[in-house]
């Protein structure tokens, strides 16, 4: 057989055997992930005092307080999220740079 043409066999084996490796960890590196994510979730309700019987009406009002990008009511996002006007930008007057201001002021 040509070389070259071994040499490719050679190479897509490698690759497969490489595939099939990587394929066979993935479960467990996704299994560690979400692992990982439902310590840090309970480390962040812990730390807030979160008794396990409010988690479920904690959850609801998080749920409550945003918006539904089902249905893309952005009513909650505006009130949160406004934009800041455009002269306000050219004069430097954004809610973060009077909350810059106020903090000064505190000192």
């Amino acid at each position: 057989m040509n070389q070259r043409i071994q040499k490719i066999d050679n190479e897509i084996e490698r690759t497969k055997a490489k595939i099939a490796e990587l394929q066979a960890l993935l479960p467990e590196l996704e299994r560690k992930k979400t692992e990982m994510e439902n310590n840090e979730v309970l480390r962040l309700l812990r730390s807030a005092n979160i008794a396990p019987g409010e988690v479920a009406a904690f959850v609801e009002s998080i749920k409550n307080n945003r918006p539904d990008s089902r249905t893309n009511n952005l009513s909650a996002a505006a009130s949160i999220h406004r934009p800041a006007p455009a002269d306000a930008i050219v004069t430097g007057d954004t809610p973060a740079a009077r909350q810059e201001v106020i903090k000064n002021d505190e000192e």
